[in-house]
């Protein structure tokens, strides 16, 4: 296996409310990094759980 194939992301799941989802997943001691909002709206964050795994939400612009 090359180093490309280590490099792994995390599953990424599209949802709405993200800033609502934040707030509950935080309420649990549940952190995240910095949400990003890209230049086409859509707003990605990276959540890390206790064990330090993590996924990715994202949510699309809204209309």
């Amino acid at each position: 296996m090359g180093a490309l194939a280590l490099q792994r992301r995390p599953p990424t799941l599209g949802v709405s409310d993200l800033d609502g989802i934040l707030a509950r997943l935080a309420a649990h001691g549940i952190d995240h990094e910095p949400v990003e909002t890209y230049r086409n709206g859509v707003r990605h964050v990276v959540v890390l759980d206790p064990d330090g795994n993590s996924l990715s939400l994202a949510e699309g612009p809204t209309r």
